[in-house]
């Protein structure tokens, strides 16, 4: 088992003004090029085996997990913990 700091992530709009996560990428820190990208499903197959995921903000390094989530649009996406940091949300990131 292991933790991977996502340092960016893909959101493609999907459908005219609908986006959510479809791919994410990990590296050892943060402003720095990704390591290696990974689908939705490689992230669920990885979490499911006990493997986590966190994002890290740039400004206070607080850290948030990332969690699976389905879309209301009925696809399998992934989010970031609600916290009172805006700067480590999956959202927000860099794309990959």
């Amino acid at each position: 088992m292991a933790d991977y700091l996502v340092v960016c992530s893909n959101r493609p709009e999907v459908t005219p003004g609908h986006r959510h996560i479809v791919s994410i990428g990990t590296g050892d820190e943060l402003g720095e090029p990704c390591n290696r990208v990974w689908t939705v499903a490689q992230v669920y197959a990885a979490m499911g085996i006990g493997n986590r995921f966190l994002t890290e903000s740039p400004t206070t390094k607080h850290t948030t997990w990332v969690r699976k989530l389905e879309c209301p649009c009925g696809l399998p996406t992934l989010r970031s913990d609600p916290d009172k940091v805006t700067d480590n949300n999956l959202d927000d990131l860099p794309g990959c």
